[in-house]
């Protein structure tokens, strides 16, 4: 008994902690799966997991790229994998890609620099020529985090990681350049609201449709402005909204239909879900009730594009 509250203690620490969880993702994948089930990605300088599965029709339809992080907002990798399951049965190639969001500096390194400037002010007593140019130099690495926000506001720059997820989709693109058929992309949370705003910047891979799950951002304005990326994507949008999943996304469900519709998109559908994100059953041969749901819907919006 003691040892089960202590795993729990263990994996709630990890759920409030996100650097404790980040750093070893990559890691955890490639041990998780059988040996030669992961293939390698070259993203810039660093090395990345992918897992790719083969359709099983003899016609493919194309490639569906399954976007996960190692966060709750996000597929798991067991989810996207059955996901993968119901998509290949239809004719997809499909690619489960890892992606890590970029995380601010840590404390040790905002202690630093809040040292340094420390130093430069005592040094600017003897010296202010010297004291400006110190603190000329050096800018805060990091805003006031307001009281209200939620704990990830402090720990994701949606910039930075937007840029990150921009270098990844190239590589991706590079890997799957000769394939033929439609481009599907699947995200969900903060990576499926990363993605607009990187489509938006870099149209280096620009999908044929996007599948985006209760797109969200933990920060207020970028929270608000993912209805205009939504209205303004130059591809077809299927908007699955998880009831309950998250209050960010709840609080534009309605904000994102209605730009869609003033901005007259074509090609653009919401479906509300109810939340059962947290079933799951030990045993592999049940199929979970909420990727049916999303692999219906999924389906049924290619049937309704013509693929």
């Amino acid at each position: 008994m003691r040892k089960c509250i202590a795993s729990t203690l263990c994996l709630l620490a990890l759920g409030f902690s996100p650097s404790a969880a980040f750093g070893d993702y990559f890691t955890d994948i490639n041990h998780g799966f059988a040996s030669g089930e992961v293939q390698e990605l070259l993203v810039g300088e660093r090395i990345v997991p992918i897992i790719e599965i083969e359709p099983q029709t003899p016609l493919s339809q194309g490639v569906a790229v399954i976007l996960v992080e190692p966060f709750l907002s996000s597929f798991s990798l067991s989810q996207s994998k059955e996901l993968a399951g119901y998509l290949s049965e239809k004719g997809w190639r499909v690619v489960i890609s890892p992606f890590n969001l970029n995380m601010m500096p840590a404390e040790s390194d905002m202690a630093s620099a809040d040292t340094s400037l420390q130093e430069a002010e005592v040094q600017g007593a003897e010296d202010p020529s010297a004291a400006e140019q110190a603190l000329g130099g050096s800018e805060p690495s990091h805003s006031v985090i307001h009281p209200r926000s939620t704990n990830l506001t402090q720990y994701f720059d949606f910039e930075n990681t937007s840029d990150k997820l921009t270098e990844q989709l190239i590589a991706l693109n590079n890997r799957l350049q000769n394939v033929q058929g439609y481009r599907l992309v699947v995200a969900q949370g903060m990576l499926a609201a990363t993605f607009l705003d990187a489509s938006s910047n870099d149209l280096a891979f620009e999908p044929d449709s996007l599948v985006a799950i209760s797109p969200y951002w933990p920060e207020a304005d970028v929270n608000k402005s993912i209805s205009n990326l939504v209205a303004n994507a130059p591809f077809p949008v299927l908007d699955l909204s998880i009831n309950g999943l998250s209050d960010w996304e709840n609080s534009t469900v309605v904000m994102r239909r209605n730009r869609a519709k003033t901005n007259l998109k074509l090609h653009y559908r919401q479906v509300l879900l109810p939340y059962a994100n947290s079933v799951f059953n030990l045993n592999q041969n049940q199929k979970t009730p909420y990727i049916q749901l999303v692999a219906n819907n999924t389906i049924g919006w290619t049937r309704y594009l013509g693929w």
